[in-house]
C-alpha cells in the first residue's frame, strides 16, 4: 500500500473534495479550537458539536437543552477572538476545567476551526489535531492503518487482495485564519506529517508527499525556535493583544493531551476511547 500525504493550507484552497474522500483527515487549528477541543475532552465534556454560525449554535444549543436539561449543555466559541454575548464559554483551552466542564455536552462556534471541521466532513475519518495531542493522534493514526489493513483484506482463490474504498491518503487540514493561510497550522501540519512520515517508514510503508505536504514538513523541520516563532505570528501577536498569551504558550506546547477527539457521523467530536477494537 502507498499512502500519499496531503496538506491543504486553508479550506479555500480545497478546490476538489474528492481529495478527502478515502482519506484520514486530520483538522488543524492551533490558536485555538482543535487545542480546546483536545483539552474540553481530557476533562470530561461528553461530546462536543461544532457549529457554523453563532446563530446555528445558539440554536443548536437551545434544542438541546430543551431535550437534556439547562445545565447538561455549554454553548462555546469566539468571533474575532472574542467570547460573544449569552455564551457560557469562549474559546480559550484554560477555560475548560473539570469542574466547568465534566459530563456536559458543548456546542462550539468558532471563526475557523469549526468551519474547517465542517468542511472536511467528507472524509471517511476525521481527527482533530493540535500540537496539544500530536502524539496521541499519530499513534492512533498508524495503529488504525494497521487494523484497517487487516480487516479490508479478502481472500480470493488463494490470494490476498484489498477490498475497494481503503485508506488512500493522510491529509492535514488546516483551518487557516478566514480563508488566509495560518503560519502556525501549517508548521503543526508540518509536524504531523513529519512524524507521520518517519512513522510510515519505521512500518515499512511506502508513501508520497504532495508539493503542499512537503512545503509544510519543510517549514517545520527548518524551524530552530519553535515557540518564539509561534509566538511571534499574527494570530499570536493578535491574541496576546487581547489578554489570550497564556492561552498561545500553552497551545504551542507539544503532548499535553493524550485525546482523540473523533467526528462521528452526525458531525460531534467525542473522544475514541478505544483505538484498537476498530
Amino acid at each position: 500500500m502507498t499512502l500519499q500525504l496531503n496538506a491543504i493550507l486553508s479550506p479555500h484552497l480545497l478546490r476538489n473534495d474528492d481529495i478527502l474522500r478515502n482519506s484520514i483527515t486530520v483538522v488543524i487549528d492551533v490558536f485555538r479550537a482543535t487545542t480546546t477541543i483536545a483539552v474540553a475532552l481530557e476533562n470530561g465534556a461528553l461530546e462536543i458539536i461544532p457549529t457554523g454560525t453563532v446563530k446555528e449554535a445558539e440554536a443548536k444549543a437551545k434544542d438541546l437543552r430543551g431535550r437534556l436539561g439547562e445545565m447538561s449543555v455549554l454553548l462555546c466559541g469566539e468571533r474575532g477572538g472574542i467570547k460573544p454575548n449569552g455564551f457560557d464559554l469562549g474559546n480559550s483551552p484554560l477555560e475548560y476545567t473539570r469542574s466547568v466542564i465534566q459530563d456536559k455536552v458543548l456546542v462550539l462556534s468558532t471563526t475557523n476551526g469549526t468551519q474547517a471541521l465542517q468542511a472536511a466532513s467528507i472524509a471517511p475519518l476525521v481527527l482533530a489535531a493540535s500540537f496539544a495531542n500530536m502524539q496521541a493522534v499519530v499513534k492512533f493514526i498508524m495503529r488504525y492503518l494497521v487494523l484497517h489493513e487487516a480487516r479490508t483484506m479478502q481472500t480470493v482463490e488463494g490470494a490476498s487482495t484489498k477490498n475497494e474504498g481503503g485508506v488512500e491518503s493522510i491529509c492535514a487540514f488546516c483551518a487557516g485564519s478566514e480563508g488566509d493561510f495560518s503560519y502556525e497550522d501549517t508548521l503543526c501540519a508540518g509536524a504531523l506529517l513529519e512524524a507521520l512520515a518517519q512513522e510510515l517508514s519505521e512500518g515499512e510503508y511506502s508513501y508520497k508527499s504532495s508539493d503542499t505536504a512537503n512545503a509544510a514538513r519543510n517549514l517545520y523541520r527548518n524551524e530552530t525556535n519553535l515557540t518564539q516563532t509561534l509566538a511571534s505570528t499574527r494570530h499570536a501577536e493578535y491574541l496576546t493583544s487581547l489578554g489570550f498569551g497564556k492561552d498561545v504558550a500553552f497551545a504551542s506546547t507539544f503532548d499535553t493531551s493524550r485525546m482523540i477527539p473523533l467526528r462521528r457521523a452526525d458531525g460531534s467530536l467525542i473522544h475514541w476511547h478505544n483505538p484498537l477494537n476498530l
